[in-house]
């Protein structure tokens, strides 16, 4: 269960959060029904000095409308390309212009602030700039292969992308195919896919064999009954 907090309570302990834990960034997550609330809480750490980055980590379904605003607000975006197939964006999401709606707000955020700049300057953190994440799904392959091409025909090599191998059945879904890990077999053919087309700014999320072939322990399904709902060793992704 959420807890609801007014604006000077938060800002007080995001305001901590960077006092006592050094973060160098402030992420949020999913945040399009919470847009005006975020845009206030930057407006009041930019006026208390605090300068870290500002994420919106988001599902690229957002119009190029709201991304107008959001501008001047952000300073990394994190989109993710989930589907380039409409029926597959359909029968996942409900949403069967996903594929073009996420090419255009991707083409938004890239036009207000370019590739994430980590990879030109070499810096160990990055402070300004748009990183496309996908997540393949176990037997959406083509998904995935059309979605990579997408991205390398509508922005090119330089465009920073994070393959992601994460994906982790909860829920007993229909779509058989979703009640599985991603094999090994399925994320090779999506990496090497990836290197064929020439991408040359990757972060890629390797599979861990015993994580796939387990649905004990993932390190990405949290149980928030725990003091630290992410356990497992986490380093090698």
């Amino acid at each position: 269960m959420g807890k609801a907090f007014q604006m000077d309570e938060l800002f007080g302990k995001v305001s901590r959060l960077i006092r006592e834990k050094n973060v160098h960034n402030i992420n949020f997550v999913t945040p399009d029904h919470f847009f005006p609330y975020t845009f206030r809480l930057v407006d009041l750490l930019q006026k208390n000095g605090y300068d870290l980055p500002i994420v919106y980590n988001l599902s690229g379904y957002q119009s190029v409308k709201s991304l107008r605003m959001v501008e001047a607000y952000a300073d990394i975006y994190l989109p993710d390309y989930k589907y380039s197939d409409p029926s597959t964006s359909w029968n996942l999401s409900g949403c069967k212009d996903y594929p073009m709606v996420a090419l255009d707000a991707i083409a938004e955020m890239v036009k207000q602030k370019g590739f994430l700049d980590s990879f030109n300057s070499g810096a160990e953190l990055a402070t300004e700039g748009v990183l496309v994440r996908h997540l393949i799904l176990p037997g959406k392959i083509e998904n995935s292969l059309n979605a990579l091409t997408s991205l390398f025909i509508e922005f090119g090599a330089d465009i920073p992308v994070s393959i992601m191998s994460q994906y982790h059945p909860v829920l007993t879904h229909e779509d058989n195919d979703l009640n599985r890990s991603l094999t090994q077999e399925e994320f090779d053919r999506i990496y090497s896919h990836a290197l064929d087309l020439g991408f040359k700014n990757l972060f890629v999320q390797f599979p861990d064999r015993n994580h796939m072939e387990s649905k004990r322990h993932f390190p990405f399904v949290p149980d928030f009954n725990m003091a630290e709902p992410f356990s497992g060793d986490r380093s090698v992704y």
